[in-house]
């Protein structure tokens, strides 16, 4: 969807673009909002110190039948974590 600008699902061009993934939370205080995030680590294995890279997410959502792609914002930042 986000180069095509057309749902891969039903064929509609009605696509929203670019919005935000957004996690909440219920915490002690009221509700936590933040963007949802995907993470890659350098050094998985370790105990600390595992050079986590992350980046947010954005979302591409059909206004026709309600499909949702998801795409990182930074992609290469999560590769440096794999180089």
């Amino acid at each position: 969807m986000k180069f095509t600008n057309k749902c891969p699902k039903c064929g509609s061009s009605d696509v929203i673009a670019d919005a935000k993934a957004i996690d909440r939370t219920r915490g002690g205080s009221g509700s936590i909002e933040t963007e949802l995030t995907v993470a890659t680590f350098r050094k998985p294995d370790a105990v600390l110190f595992k050079g986590q890279q992350n980046t947010s997410l954005s979302a591409w959502v059909c206004a026709a039948c309600g499909f949702v792609e998801f795409y990182a914002d930074s992609p290469k930042t999560l590769k440096m974590a794999t180089a």
